[in-house]
């Protein structure tokens, strides 16, 4: 099941902080996480399987673009197709949104990242160097698409 997570508590927001840092080598900590999704600053999508937290994908709104911040699975739950699930719901938020684009930084080494953001529409426009350490990251964005 996924939710939409619009307001946090310390004890949700460390949760969210310690899958961050399961799954990668930085993470926003505890506090930060519960102040910038209390004052609308981030919003975080969590998909929740066998009572806990599995993936999630966050990102944060900025004045015109929402720019992802992550998105993760754990390793047990990969190949589920729940990064594309959870990237579908930011789609979707996005397309009735006032947001014109969705940024976002992967590791060029990262091709399944980069072909799950393809799928979507997201257009490469830049390389970030050493964004990582001792790797660069590729810029996409998709762009919203007016009729």
């Amino acid at each position: 099941m996924i939710r939409i997570i619009e307001n946090s508590t310390l004890e949700f927001a460390e949760n969210l902080a310690k899958l961050e840092k399961t799954l990668f080598s930085t993470a926003w900590d505890r506090d930060t996480i519960n102040d910038k999704i209390n004052r609308g600053e981030f919003l975080y999508w969590v998909y929740e399987q066998d009572d806990k937290i599995v993936g999630y994908l966050a990102i944060q709104k900025t004045l015109n673009d929402l720019h992802i911040l992550g998105i993760g699975v754990l390793k047990d739950y990969r190949n589920q197709s729940i990064a594309r699930n959870l990237t579908e719901k930011l789609i979707s938020y996005f397309e009735i949104s006032q947001f014109e684009k969705i940024l976002l930084e992967v590791r060029e080494s990262n091709e399944p990242a980069m072909n799950l953001y393809q799928s979507f529409g997201f257009k490469q426009y830049g390389v970030r160097k050493n964004y990582y350490v001792n790797e660069d990251a590729k810029l996409f964005q998709r762009e919203k698409i007016y009729a």
